[in-house]
């Protein structure tokens, strides 16, 4: 498969090739502009795919809802961070909802 963001005119990635079996745990490592985020971008259906196709248990991710793709594949990135901002905005981001709620929506 080759990708391309969709703000290039030029391949990220060409003609990758690879077969990842079930429940095997692959590492990502390269060089900055290796590719190394077009090919997670790739995967998780963020870019241009150009060429060739991308497979789930056999079944191409072209064909399959997002939510779908993106359940069946997991990612911890060089950085990880859990939350920004304290536990209450990542709760209620828009400021929505009164503490009671908050909580009471915890405790369900």
């Amino acid at each position: 498969m080759s990708h391309s963001s969709d703000n290039q005119s030029s391949l990220a990635l060409r003609h990758i090739s690879m077969t990842i079996e079930a429940g095997e745990k692959v590492g990502i490592a390269g060089r900055t502009g290796a590719g190394k985020s077009s090919l997670i971008q790739t995967l998780f259906r963020m870019g241009t795919l150009v060429n060739g196709q991308i497979k789930i248990d056999n079944i191409d991710i072209a064909s399959i809802g997002l939510d779908d793709v993106r359940r069946r594949i997991s990612i911890i990135p060089q950085d990880p961070i859990l939350f920004t901002g304290t536990l209450r905005s990542n709760l209620d981001q828009f400021n929505e909802y009164s503490d009671a709620e908050i909580w009471h929506a915890l405790e369900q």
